[in-house]
Order: C-alpha cells, then structure tokens, then sequence
C-alpha cells in the first residue's frame, strides 16, 4: 500500500490515513514508559477512565471496552469521562433513540461499570439531536450531561478536583452563543479553589493528530488555561492516544481511539503519542496525579504530575 501511495505524496498519505488504509505513528521519540500506579486501599484516591469517540460498532471498539472492563476489575473507577462522538455518524434522533442503550447501556454495562459517564458533545452528536443527550441525564442513573457545558467536583480525602465539561462545536465554529460558554468558564475557573482543575471538551487545543487543531480553540482555551491554572485539558476528536506538555503549566490529554483509529504524529509538545486502539485512565491523590495510556492489550505510558514538585515520567 505505502509502495503504491508513494507517488502521491503527503496528500496520498492523507487520503490514506484519514480512510484507515495505512495508520502509522510518524517521527516518534524514545521514552520512558514509566511505572504502573498503585490503587490504594487505605489512602483516598479518584480514579477516572477517559475515552473518547466511542460511537462505532467497531472490532477495535469492542477490544477497547473488554479491556477497560479487565482494569476496572482492580482500579476501581470512581467516574468516566465520554469525550465526544459518542454516536457516529450522526448522533442520536431524540431521547428514545435505541443507541442509548446499544452504544451506552449495554456497551458500558452497569454491572462491568457503575459509575457516572461525565460526557461532552462531538462534532457528530450535533448533526443529530444533541439536545436529547442532555435530556437523557433524567433517563439514565450513570449518563451525565445535564447541560450543553457543565461542572462537577469530585474529592480525594482532603483534595478537591473540579471538572468543567465544554460543547467545544461552538467556540469551533464561533457560534453567537459560544461568548456565553466563555464567560461561564473564566468565571468558574477564577472562582475555582479546587487542588486540581480539569477541563472536557472534544476538540484538542494541542494535537499531532490527522485533525488540525483548531485556531478559534486553541487561541480561546489555551490563555484561560494558563491564566487560571488548569492542570489538564481532555479531549478527543483525533483517534489516537497523546499526552502533550503545553509549556504553560497545563497538559493536553488526547484519548480519541475508543472505536475509530487514525494515524498521529509527535511534535514538539508531545510526550508521548500511539496510533492504537485503547484509553487513558487518571488517579489523583492528595500528593499526585497519574497519567496513563493503555491499548487494548497493555499499559503504553504513565506519567506523573506531583503537587508542588516538577513534573515528571514515573
């Protein structure tokens, strides 16, 4: 395939990759792996699966999702965090749409996961009825998107860690209501006094994934971000698995490769970064955060971030 595209160029490349003819992990860098965290029976941790794109009956999809069942087994995840798309590819038709329960009921099955799914919009749950995904919050006990953005705290013993979920489709494409979203979120987060402050949305605001990252996200997010102390930024939308250091004191989570798979690319910010198939889970502690990567089959890379102390691969 690679013989034949050579001809084309980039653009054959593209065309390629984009269509999951050829998905290749470009210009990647030695790194330390890292050390697995340990889930604590004695002191007070918050443990969170974060996927995103998990909208498509896909054989990657169902690797994934066996394989978050086989953690939660012995992590035992407080919450989960669904980064978008979660209905490809045009979302859902109302509330009783029957991929609520295909795509999220019986999917991430209560007895496998019970536990609250924090969610966001993707840029394909808006070509349905995206309201209906806030409407099934009073249908669902574990479905969480009681608006179109939206926050919640959660606790570890005595560490707080507030979480502000954003419909990033609108600051995309700079919708008249998108200043109404901003305004909520810088006063949020100036009000914040949480030890940890996470932000959701789909669209990355750093990425060397097959997307290009958005100018209106990047250049809107990236200074409120550093202004007010955001320690991570969650998002999906390339289908790929990235960790990314934005140089502001916030880090850049990609985990988009819950059912879809796309070709990525380190760059300059990225600390690491996987073509695969798989998820990111997060265990926050009174002392630490815990990044970690996982394919379908096993951990790929964890990284720590200490309170206080520079960050570090651990």
């Amino acid at each position: 395939m690679a013989a034949l595209l050579a001809p084309l160029g980039y653009i054959g490349y593209r065309v390629a990759a984009h269509n999951q003819w050829m998905i290749v992990t470009r210009n990647g860098r030695s790194f330390d792996q890292g050390v697995e965290p340990t889930v604590s029976k004695s002191e007070p941790q918050l443990s969170f699966f974060v996927v995103g794109d998990t909208g498509k009956d896909t054989t990657e999809r169902a690797e994934v999702i066996e394989a978050m069942k086989r953690h939660a087994a012995w992590s035992n995840p407080d919450a989960g965090m669904l980064l978008g798309d979660n209905f490809y590819e045009h979302g859902v038709e109302s509330v009783d749409d029957p991929r609520f329960d295909s795509d999220f009921e019986l999917l991430l099955d209560a007895k496998s996961f019970d536990m609250p799914f924090y969610a966001c919009l993707g840029n394909h749950d808006i070509r349905g009825d995206a309201e209906a995904q806030v409407q099934y919050t009073q249908r669902s006990r574990r479905w969480r998107m009681p608006g179109r953005y939206y926050k919640t705290t959660e606790c570890a013993g005595e560490s707080t860690v507030d979480i502000l979920v954003l419909d990033t489709n609108v600051l995309h494409e700079g919708s008249p209501v998108a200043q109404e979203q901003l305004d909520w979120i810088r006063e949020e987060l100036s009000a914040s006094k949480a030890d940890w402050k996470v932000v959701i949305g789909h669209h990355p605001a750093i990425s060397g994934g097959q997307h290009e990252v958005s100018d209106r996200i990047k250049q809107t997010l990236s200074g409120l971000f550093a202004k007010f102390g955001v320690d991570l930024y969650l998002s999906g939308h390339d289908h790929d698995l990235q960790l990314l250091d934005s140089g502001h004191g916030w880090m850049q989570v990609v985990s988009g490769a819950g059912s879809k798979l796309r070709s990525t690319s380190w760059i300059e910010e990225t600390s690491f970064a996987a073509a695969t198939p798989g998820f990111c889970w997060l265990l926050f502690d009174e002392k630490q955060l815990a990044i970690s990567f996982y394919s379908s089959e096993e951990r790929l890379f964890t990284h720590v971030v200490r309170r206080g102390f520079q960050d570090e691969t651990s």
